[in-house]
């Protein structure tokens, strides 16, 4: 019984930590002196609003504002994030991808969103010292596609996908 009790509690410590782990695994990281933003991990999603040998992904995205003033989040850094396969192909998100997310969430819940971390990494006033975590992103992509780079364009950010 001894023996059953020790096995049990060391499958469950076992279990906890390795959950605890995939849910803040890190596929991407960008940062320069005011932000940081990690990319936890791609969802994959066919819709029939896809065109033709495409498919839609979801970026699961961490944003931190490093820097002790507000900053236009959404103008400077989220609707810039973009994603190149091998080829140097890039796929932005932009306005579409925000529908990309909505449908997503249609389908599968709305439980998985955190709608005030969503707000927050699209508007203008992130605040100082802040981290918010969302599915920020959608990309509509080759169904074949390799994504290996991941970035804000616009800041010339990129960092290489794990």
């Amino acid at each position: 019984m001894k023996t059953f009790i020790i096995t049990f509690i060391i499958v469950s410590f076992g279990t906890v930590f390795n959950f605890s782990q995939k849910k803040n695994t890190v596929l991407s990281e960008i940062k320069n002196n005011d932000v940081t933003i990690t990319l936890h991990k791609f969802i994959e999603f066919n819709s029939s609003n896809a065109k033709s040998g495409n498919k839609f992904i979801i970026a699961d995205v961490t944003i931190e504002n490093l820097t002790d003033k507000n900053i236009a989040m959404g103008a400077e850094y989220t609707m810039g994030v973009t994603l190149k396969d091998a080829s140097g192909n890039e796929y932005r998100s932009g306005l579409r991808g925000a529908g990309i997310v909505s449908s997503y969430l249609a389908k599968n819940g709305t439980g998985a969103q955190d709608q005030k971390a969503y707000n927050l990494c699209f508007g203008d006033k992130f605040p100082p010292k802040t981290k918010a975590r969302s599915l920020l992103c959608g990309f509509e992509v080759p169904n074949d596609v390799k994504v290996v780079s991941f970035g804000v364009k616009k800041k010339n950010l990129w960092s290489n996908i794990k």
